[in-house]
């Protein structure tokens, strides 16, 4: 896009697009793959900048995390792209929070 918008400007202005692709029969992919490298881009910035301050561990952080990888999961199902690295980025949190044996009995069947 341009480099005049943030992030979340050009995440709306992605946003605007696709819907007018998916009304009108267009591809969207090439917007999707976007979205998704703005995140990606966002949560590489975010661990940086907890890590700096010791606060990687942090449950909240965490949280945080999660949600990230869950809106890029959801991104590329639209687009019928793979999740696996998003499950496994999630499932990573997960056991670093919870503990292998934990995540074993809270996250069994998700």
């Amino acid at each position: 896009m341009g480099e005049n918008y943030t992030d979340e400007q050009e995440l709306a202005l992605l946003e605007q697009k696709i819907n007018q692709a998916q009304a009108s029969g267009k591809p969207i992919k090439q917007y999707v793959l976007r979205q998704i490298e703005i995140l990606q881009n966002a949560i590489d910035i975010f661990h940086k900048q907890m890590a700096q301050e010791n606060r990687a561990e942090d449950v909240q952080v965490a949280e945080i995390e999660i949600r990230h990888y869950a809106m890029m999961r959801e991104l590329a199902k639209k687009i019928n792209e793979p999740t696996k690295k998003y499950d496994d980025a999630i499932k990573n949190i997960r056991i670093k929070i919870f503990g292998a044996e934990n995540y074993k009995l809270f996250f069994k069947d998700s």
